[in-house]
C-alpha cells in the first residue's frame, strides 16, 4: 500500500544543494553526507535524493543500517546491490558481474557462499561491481543510518570512496549524531572522505509545524495548538509526525482548545506516542508489531504471522494493514510476497524495548526455531541466537559456527568473530572449544590484533608442540605488531624447541618464520645461532621448509650485505606453485626483498604476480606486504609514479586493517617517491602523518623512515638536521643488524650532508665505508650510488674517474633514476673541469632519463647545466617509446592490444582514472591522438 509523501518543509537550501550535486555526477562522484540528531528529517532528504535521481534518469539504490543487525555480514551491501545484481527471478544480471566483480558474488548472494576469497579480494570485487553498475548511467548508493551499518559494508564504503573521484557514482549517507557507531575508526574513514555536499537539517519553525500537522491530521490546525506542539517537540519533524498520528488515532482535532492535550502527553517520546496508537488497535496488532520488531525490517508476512502465533494469514494481513494505516509499519513486496518494515528505526526501537527482557529472549528463541525449521541461512538463525542467553538453545553452537563459516567465506572476518565469540559461551567439549578458539583468534587477527592475540594465546597454551606449529608464526607476528617483540620471539623459539627432530620440514618452516621476524621487525637476532646447527641450512631437496628457509636466509643475508642465497631465492620465487602456498608476510617477503635489493630484473614480475593473486583471493594484510615490497622496488627502479601509487594504496590498506606499521611503511614509500619528484611539502606531510619528524618517531623498524626523513632534510638544505637524522638511522640499523646500504642508505645521506657543511674529512670517511660495503654487496644500484657519492666528495683529481665508473656500473641496470643522477653529476663535473662539449652527452641523457622517471629536480639540474655548457634549452618534452615510464608502457601496450580502459584497469589492478591519466601521458609522449595509432608509435604493429 502506497501513501502520499508529505511535502518537504523548509528544506529549500538542502534541496538545491542535492540538485546541484546530482547534476554534477557525470563529472565525478564522491560523498553526500546528511548529518543530524534523530528525527530531523535525514531519511526524508535521502528520499528526496532518490526522487531527484529518478527524475533525472539516474539509477539510485537504497539501504538502511539497523541497530539490531550490525553483525550481519554485508547486510547493507546486499540491500544496495540485490536489485542491481539480480533480476526479479533471482538470476544474475551478467553485465555487472564481468571481471573481478564475480569475486563479490558471495557477499551479495547469501545462498552461494563457498570457501570464498580473502577479505581484500571481496572488497576489490565489490568495487568493480560498483564500476560495472554505473557504465550505462550514473549510480547513487543511498545508505540511511550509517551509524548502524555492519563493519564489512563500512569497509566497502571506505574502500570505494577514494576510488570514485572520476566515476559517475555518488554515495549519499545519513548519519545520526550522538550515537555510538558500529566501528568509529571505519566510520571516520568514510565520513572524512572529501565531501561533495554536507546537509545539516534543523528543526522546523512554528509555521512549518502547523503545515506538517495539517498534512498528517487532514484538518485545520490553529496557531495556539501549533505553537504548543512546536514547544513540546522543538520542531523535530519525526516527533511532530508521531504526535499528529497519535491525535488522529484518538480523534483529537487541531483546535486551540485541544492545546492542553499536548501537555497531557508529557514529553513526546516516540515510544509513548506509538504505545498510545497501539492501544486503539486490536491486541493481535500488538503481537504482529512485536513480531516485526523481533524479525527486523523486510520480515515476510507468513513468518511474522507464525511468530505472532496468528493461525490465519488473512488475520495477519488485516493486522498489518491496520498498523500501516496508523503509520507504524509499511507493507512492501519482494518477489511478489508481502514483507513488513517499520516506518522509522525509532518506531521499531520503541516497540522492541516495550517487550520485557525475559519475553524478548523467548520471542528470539522462537524465531530461531522457526528459521531453523525452514532451513534458513545460518546468519539469519545466528542473529536471534545472539539475543538469547547461552545454553538456552542446545543446537546454538553448531548454528553459530555455521554462520561464522558463512561470514568468513564472504570475506567478513569481523562478523565471523562475533559469532564464534558467542559460541564460546555455550556448553562445549574441550576439543570443540579449542577449535573455536583457534577459528576466532585467526578471524580476529585480521581486524583486531589485540583480541586475536589473546584468543590465539589461549589456544596455544593448551596445544602440544606440533599443534602449536600451525599458529606460532601468526601469534609471533601478532605480538610483534603489538609492540611486544620479545614475547613474539619467545613464542616462535619455544615452538621450534618443542617440535621433535623427526619433523624436519616443519622445523625448517618454523625457523624460516623466526628468521623473517628477526630480520625486519625485531632488533638483534643473535639467538638464531642457537637453532642453526640443530636445524641445518636449506638443502637442494626443495621441500616447502627448504624453500622457505632459503628465502628467509636470503633476506637475512641481504640485511647483512651478503649476496649468497639471492640467486637460489630467485629460482624458488619463480615457481608459482610454491608462491601460492607461502605466506607473503614471512619468508616469502624476505625473498622478494633480497631480489629487489640485488636489482634482479625478475623482482617486479614476481611482485606483479603476487599482487594479482592477492586481488583474486588475498587479505588486506597480504596485500599490504606485497604493496610495500613492490613500492620500494619501483622506487629503486626509478618508476616514481608507480611507487607513489603503491605507497598510497598501502596507506589505504593500513587504514582499512588498522595496522599502524602498514601505514608507517606505506607513508615512507610515498614520501621517498614524492621527494624524488620534488614535492617536498607533500613528502613532509606524509611522514608527519605517521609521526616521523625531527622530534618524534614511532616504534618499529624505522630505519627506512628515518632515511626518508634525512633525504627530505638534505633536499630542503637542512644539513645539520639531516646529519642528526642519519645518525639516528645508523643507531636503528645497528639495533636491527642492518649493514647493507642497499636496504638503508643512511651513509649516503650523512656523507652528502657533511660534505655540504664543509666537513669533508668526515664525509670522505663515511663515503669510503659506504663504498666498501657496496662493493661487497655488488648490486649496480647500490654500488653506482656509492661511487657517485664518493665522486662528489672526492678531490677534484679523482672526481671524474669515480663518476664515470658510477655511470658504467649503472648503464645496464634497472636503476634508471640512479643512472640519471650519476650522468647529471658526471656532466656537471666535466663542465666544471672545462670540458663543456664532453659534458653535453651525459647531461642530455640525464635529462631524458630523469624526465622519464618524473624526477623533476634531477631533470631541472641537468637542463640548467646544459644551458651553462652553451647548449640550447630543450623546448619540447621527451617523446617516443623511450619517454614512457614502466607504468605508462604497460598501459600503452594493453591499449594497443585492444583492451578497453576498464579491462586495462582490471588487468593492472588500478582505477579507471589511473588508466586515463597514463593514456593521456602516452598520447602526449608518443605524439598520437587515438588508440589506433598506439601500436605503430610503440613499434609493435
Amino acid at each position: 500500500m502506497v501513501h502520499k509523501e508529505l511535502t518537504l518543509l523548509e528544506r529549500e537550501t538542502e534541496s538545491a544543494l542535492i540538485s546541484d550535486t546530482i547534476k554534477g555526477i557525470e563529472r565525478g562522484g564522491g560523498l553526500l553526507l546528511v548529518k543530524g540528531v534523530a528525527g530531523t528529517g535525514k531519511s526524508r532528504l535521502l528520499s528526496e535524493i532518490r526522487k531527484i535521481a529518478t527524475q533525472a534518469g539516474i539509477c539510485a539504490t537504497t539501504a538502511r543500517g539497523t541497530e539490531f543487525e550490525q553483525d550481519f555480514a554485508f547486510g547493507v551491501v546486499r540491500q544496495l546491490f540485490e536489485s542491481l545484481a539480480f533480476k526479479a527471478d533471482g538470476t544474475p544480471r551478467e553485465s555487472v558481474w564481468n571481471g573481478p566483480a564475480k569475486q563479490a558474488r558471495d557477499a551479495i548472494d547469501a545462498t552461494s557462499a563457498t570457501s570464498g576469497p580473502g577479505d581484500f579480494a571481496v572488497l576489490h570485487g565489490l568495487y568493480w561491481l560498483t564500476i560495472n553498475a554505473c557504465q550505462d548511467r550514473p549510480l547513487i548508493l543511498i545508505v540511511d543510518d550509517l551509524q548502524w551499518c555492519d563493519r564489512p559494508s563500512l569497509r566497502y564504503l571506505a574502500y570505494l570512496l577514494p576510488r570514485i573521484e572520476e566515476q559517475p557514482v555518488l554515495v549519499a549517507v545519513a548519519l545520526r549524531t550522538g550515537e555510538n557507531g558500529t566501528d568509529e575508526r571505519l566510520m571516520q574513514q568514510v565520513t572524512c572522505t572529501p565531501v561533495l555536499a554536507e546537509l545539516n537539517p534543523k528543526g522546523l519553525s512554528v509555521r512549518a509545524t502547523a503545515n506538517l500537522l495539517q498534512q498528517v491530521m487532514h484538518s485545520k490546525v490553529e496557531e495556539e495548538f501549533a505553537v504548543t506542539c512546536h514547544r513540546a517537540t522543538g520542531g523535530n519533524p519525526l516527533l511532530l509526525h508521531e504526535l499528529a498520528l497519535t491525535f488522529t488515532a484518538q480523534g483529537v482535532s487541531g483546535s486551540a482548545s485541544n492545546a492542553e492535550r499536548v501537555v497531557e502527553l508529557g514529553a513526546p517520546a516516540v515510544a509513548h506516542l506509538v504505545a498510545s496508537r497501539l492501544r486503539t488497535l486490536p491486541e493481535a496488532c500488538t503481537a504482529m508489531a512485536r513480531a516485526v520488531a523481533i524479525l527486523g525490517d523486510r520480515a515476510p508476512l507468513t513468518r511474522t504471522a507464525r511468530l505472532a502465533e496468528l493461525d490465519q494469514i488473512v488475520d495477519a494481513l488485516e493486522c498489518a494493514v491496520l498498523l500501516e494505516q496508523r503509520g507504524i509499519i509499511r507493507i512492501d513486496e519482494i518477489h511478489g510476497s508481502p514483507v513488513l518494515s517499520f516506518v522509522h528505526p525509532l518506531v521499531r526501537n520503541s516497540i522492541y524495548e516495550s517487550i520485557d527482557r525475559l519475553h524478548r529472549a523467548a520471542w528470539h528463541h522462537r524465531a530461531a526455531i522457526i528459521l531453523r525449521e525452514n532451513a534458513s541461512l545460518p546468519e539469519q538463525i545466528a542473529y536471534h541466537l545472539m539475543k538469547i542467553p547461552a545454553t538456552m538453545d542446545p543446537p546454538a553452537a553448531s548454528d553459530l559456527r555455521a554462520a561464522a563459516a558463512a561470514a568468513a567465506a564472504r570475506g567478513a572476518p569481523e562478523s565471523a568473530y562475533v559469532y564464534l565469540r558467542r559460541s564460546l559461551e555455550e556448553s562445549l567439549k574441550d576439543d570443540e572449544r579449542q577449535t573455536i578458539l583457534l577459528e576466532a583468534g585467526k578471524a580476529a587477527l585480521l581486524f583486531d590484533v589485540t583480541t586475536g592475540t589473546r584468543l590465539l594465546q589461549s589456544a596455544w597454551d593448551n596445544m602440544n608442540p606440533v599443534e602449536r606449529a600451525d599458529i606460532s608464526s601468526y601469534l609471533g607476528m601478532a605480538y610483534i605488531y603489538l609492540g611486544n617483540p620479545d614475547m613474539g620471539l619467545d613464542i616462535q623459539k619455544t615452538t621450534i624447541s618443542g617440535v621433535p627432530i623427526e619433523y624436519s620440514d616443519l622445523r625448517k618452516r618454523l625457523y624460516a618464520s623466526l628468521i623473517s621476524s628477526t630480520t625486519w621487525y625485531v632488533p638483534g637476532g643473535d639467538e638464531l645461532e642457537d637453532f642453526s646447527s640443530d636445524i641445518g641450512l636449506p638443502t637442494q631437496d626443495h621441500d616447502l621448509g627448504d624453500r622457505l628457509l632459503t628465502c628467509a636466509v636470503a633476506g637475512r643475508n641481504t640485511a647483512l650485505g651478503n649476496p649468497s642465497e639471492v640467486f637460489r631465492a630467485r629460482e624458488i620465487l619463480a615457481d608459482e606453485a610454491f608462491v601460492d602456498q607461502a605466506d607473503p608476510n614471512g619468508p616469502l617477503a624476505c625473498g622478494w626483498w633480497s631480489l629487489s635489493a640485488a636489482d634482479d630484473e625478475t623482482s617486479v614480475t614476481c611482485l606483479d604476480g603476487a599482487v594479482k593473486r592477492a586481488h583474486v583471493d588475498g587479505s588486506l594484510f597480504t596485500l599490504a606486504s606485497i604493496y610495500i615490497h613492490r613500492g620500494y622496488t619501483l622506487l629503486w627502479h626509478g618508476d616514481l609514479a608507480g611507487a607513489e601509487q603503491d605507497g598510497r594504496e598501502t596507506i589505504r590498506v593500513g587504514q582499512l586493517n588498522g595496522s599502524a606499521l602498514t601505514r608507517l611503511l606505506g607513508s615512507t614509500v610515498l614520501a621517498e617517491a614524492l621527494i624524488q619528484q620534488g614535492r617536498l611539502d607533500e613528502a613532509e606531510q606524509a611522514l608527519a602523518a605517521v609521526g616521523v619528524t625531527v622530534a618524534t618517531c614511532p616504534p618499529g623498524p624505522v630505519y627506512v623512515s628515518l632515511t626518508a626523513l634525512g633525504r627530505l632534510h638534505n633536499a630542503l638544505g637542512n644539513y645539520e638536521a639531516a646529519i642528526e637524522i642519519a645518525r639516528s638511522a645508523e643507531r636503528a640499523c645497528h639495533h636491527y643488524r642492518i649493514e647493507n646500504p642497499a636496504v638503508s642508505d643512511w651513509r649516503t645521506l650523512a656523507a652528502l650532508a657533511l660534505h655540504y657543511r664543509d666537513r669533508n674529512s668526515e664525509a670522505l670517511a663515511v663515503a669510503n665505508e659506504n663504498l666498501t660495503l657496496a662493493r661487497r654487496w655488488g648490486a649496480p644500484r647500490t654500488l653506482g650510488r656509492a661511487l657517485r657519492v664518493s665522486g662528489i666528495i672526492a678531490p677534484a683529481s679523482d672526481r671524474i674517474e669515480r663518476l664515470e665508473e658510477a655511470v658504467n656500473v649503472l648503464q645496464e641496470s634497472p636503476a634508471h633514476l640512479e643512472h640519471a643522477k650519476a650522468l647529471a653529476d658526471l656532466g656537471t663535473a666535466l663542465r666544471k673541469a672545462g670540458h663543456r662539449n664532453d659534458a653535453r652527452p651525459p647531461l642530455r641523457q640525464a635529462l631524458d632519463l630523469a624526465t622519464r622517471c618524473g624526477a623533476v629536480p634531477v631533470a631541472e639540474r641537468a637542463s640548467t647545466e646544459l644551458v651553462i655548457t652553451g647548449a640550447r634549452r630543450r623546448r619540447t618534452a621527451l617523446t617516443g617509446p623511450g619517454a614512457l615510464t614502466p607504468s605508462e608502457r604497460r598501459v600503452a601496450d594493453l591499449a594497443a592490444s585492444g583492451q578497453t580502459n576498464r579491462q586495462i584497469a582490471q588487468t593492472l589492478f588500478v582505477t579507471p582514472k589511473t588508466v586515463e591519466v597514463h593514456l593521456s601521458n602516452c598520447y602526449r609522449k608518443l605524439c598520437v591522438t587515438s588508440r589506433a595509432q598506439l601500436a605503430a608509435a610503440l613499434g609493435t604493429s
